[in-house]
């Protein structure tokens, strides 16, 4: 199983400075976040070359800031499709071949979640029938459980994909935020079992996001956390063959974060060799 490190670990420098880093830390591979690459000044031919030289694997998050697909604002709406379907030229334009989009969420507290349901199919299937031209595959991230989203659990997710109905279209496992439906409310002993439950409802998982957690926070670094999700690892394993991205950023304290997730990847890879 390869780990890639979310480009967001490094947001204090320049993406292709990111980049450097990561080979020279021996890193699998890189996620890279487009609000991460919209401030880099080489060029994506560049990028590409450079990855390919350093043999990083990659993948790519389409952007997410004040973003959603299912907006009430037709005009915001409307952005928020083109720039997701111009994060997969990009993605085709770097040699990655998976790109993790989030669903469309609601506009106001007084929505009502089945408004949005054609709306989010109708996105999901333009995304999805581009990303088939490009060759790419897209998983539609299933979010925390917050007021105001709309994909929150496998079932939200699955009902989309089968009206949709692509290849190009599948999930990505978020392990943090399936985490949310379940700790304080249940004994920590028994939450890695909860979410692996979670995980076999998933349909077409394509890509898997994980960090640490607490009770307070959806997303820390690897050891900053009151969990260790290796149990969920070690049950993704037997059946998944893509790559995992760490997330978990704190500004300002990159290359420290950095190297706690090395040591805590390292660990998990020899557990998981032992299987």
């Amino acid at each position: 199983m390869d780990f890639l490190l979310s480009s967001n670990i490094l947001i204090d420098f320049p993406l292709k400075d990111a980049l450097e880093i990561f080979a020279q830390k021996k890193v699998d591979g890189v996620e890279i976040w487009v609000e991460h690459l919209w401030k880099e000044r080489s060029s994506l031919e560049d990028l590409r070359g450079f990855m390919d030289s350093m043999g990083l694997k990659r993948t790519l998050h389409a952007p997410t800031r004040d973003v959603n697909i299912t907006s009430s604002n037709p005009g915001i709406k409307a952005e928020s499709v083109r720039q997701t379907l111009e994060a997969l030229e990009i993605a085709y334009r770097l040699g990655i071949e998976v790109v993790t989009v989030h669903p469309g969420h609601m506009s106001s507290s007084k929505d009502s979640p089945e408004d949005f349901f054609e709306e989010q199919t109708q996105a999901l299937f333009r995304i999805g029938k581009k990303a088939k031209e490009l060759g790419i595959k897209v998983g539609v991230e299933v979010m925390e459980r917050k007021p105001g989203e709309l994909v929150v659990a496998p079932e939200d997710l699955n009902a989309l994909l089968d009206i949709v109905n692509l290849d190009s279209l599948g999930t990505t496992f978020d392990i943090a935020h399936a985490a949310t439906h379940y700790k304080g409310s249940i004994e920590p002993a028994q939450l890695n079992v909860s979410i692996v439950d979670y995980m076999k409802r998933l349909k077409k998982i394509y890509n898997v996001h994980v960090s640490n957690s607490s009770l307070e926070k959806v997303h820390l670094p690897l050891s900053r956390g009151a969990y260790d999700f290796l149990p969920v690892l070690k049950e993704l394993s037997q059946f998944y063959r893509g790559t995992v991205s760490i997330e978990g950023f704190v500004p300002g304290d990159g290359m420290r974060v950095l190297e706690e997730n090395m040591n805590v990847i390292h660990r998990w890879k020899e557990a998981l060799s032992n299987l």
